[in-house]
């Protein structure tokens, strides 16, 4: 049985939800260390959430953000979710960082430019991405979980957030 990119997505959101709260560790941390090739590492944090929300946030994820496609909004519900520990998933950060993924990649994980800059956060170049987040033509599997986790920490590590990350991409035209 063959398995879509977005199957694939959300099979690995509750791989680190699952393991989060397996061992009770934090999602955020989790997220932080799969993005950096690290092993990651158990710790304390109550408040993980269950697959019934993360199955609440795809299904929240449609409305007026912009997701045209089916896809696009299944990968929103997985952005939701990952931008949550952040503070990111409400107001006008998760305003500016759904402008922003819509404006690159119109959240598609398999979008690419003429310069090479691939999936959702637009990567440059695509081997930013760990493997499971490249094209299928680089031995990845265009995994939209992966992206949007990269994506998020090159964020936080650039910019800040996604409020200033969408400044720039306004006044520069790239972030």
């Amino acid at each position: 049985m063959a398995v879509n990119g977005p199957a694939l997505g959300a099979a690995g959101v509750g791989v680190v939800l699952l393991w989060s709260a397996t061992h009770n560790a934090s999602i955020l941390t989790s997220i932080q260390d799969i993005v950096s090739g690290k092993q990651p590492k158990p710790g304390p944090n109550p408040s993980v959430p269950t697959t019934a929300a993360y199955e609440n946030e795809i299904q929240q994820a449609t409305g007026d953000t912009g997701a045209h496609t089916q896809t696009a909004a299944h990968n929103q519900g997985i952005a939701k979710i990952l931008a949550a520990p952040f503070g990111w998933s409400t107001g006008q950060q998760w305003e500016d960082l759904v402008s922003l993924w819509n404006q690159e990649s119109g959240w598609s994980n398999t979008a690419e430019n003429a310069s090479g800059a691939y999936g959702i956060a637009q990567a440059l170049p695509n081997t930013k991405y760990p493997l499971p987040g490249r094209p299928p033509s680089e031995g990845g599997s265009a995994n939209p979980t992966t992206q949007i986790a990269w994506g998020l920490s090159y964020i936080l590590t650039r910019y800040g957030s996604p409020s200033a990350a969408w400044a720039h991409e306004v006044a520069d035209n790239w972030y």
